[in-house]
């Protein structure tokens, strides 16, 4: 799993909703021959994935896509805020481990739950203890500082329609 090592300043992030790829964030600007990039997946890699995009060196995060889930819930999110520690920032995750490799395919449970304006993309049953906030992005960490999910704020009526229509859901 993905474990965050330090946080940094806030970025800018741009949001796609889209029916061939439900959801695809990407952070400020990045130029890929100075750092490659290396994808941490998880799903199922059948009917179900996500790749987060990293730098392969910085740990810093450049996009997240949500291909594909089978799993999706038409729900309420509602988090009790009292027992969670909001960060702002962004966060850093440890690549050490994973210098000689472009992917890093982890099988897991990959759960989506849409919201009347948000999205939490959940890939693990570990309680949430902290969230970082990068603007509309949100990465839910547990008590290791393990990254199980994210959130994803600020959704408009007509984006949540368009993710609805491509995660196959009415």
């Amino acid at each position: 799993m993905l474990k965050v090592t330090e946080y940094k300043e806030c970025q800018s992030a741009n949001i796609e909703y889209d029916v061939y790829t439900p959801i695809n964030v990407e952070f400020s600007t990045w130029d890929i021959s100075k750092e490659p990039t290396i994808y941490w997946r998880t799903g199922d890699f059948k009917k179900s994935l996500i790749e987060i995009g990293l730098g392969k060196h910085t740990g810093n995060i450049r996009s997240i896509t949500l291909t594909l889930s089978e799993n999706v819930d038409n729900t309420e999110l509602n988090f009790d805020f009292r027992n969670i520690t909001l960060i702002k920032g962004m966060p850093v995750f440890q690549v050490e481990k994973y210098n000689n490799k472009t992917y890093i395919d982890e099988n897991g449970k990959l759960s989506v739950y849409i919201g009347p304006d948000s999205i939490l993309i959940s890939f693990s049953e570990n309680a949430i203890v902290s969230i970082v906030q990068n603007d509309n992005i949100g990465f839910a960490l547990d008590n290791n500082k393990t990254v199980c999910g994210i959130l994803v704020s600020g959704m408009l009526e007509y984006e949540r329609n368009l993710l609805k229509d491509a995660l196959g859901i009415m």
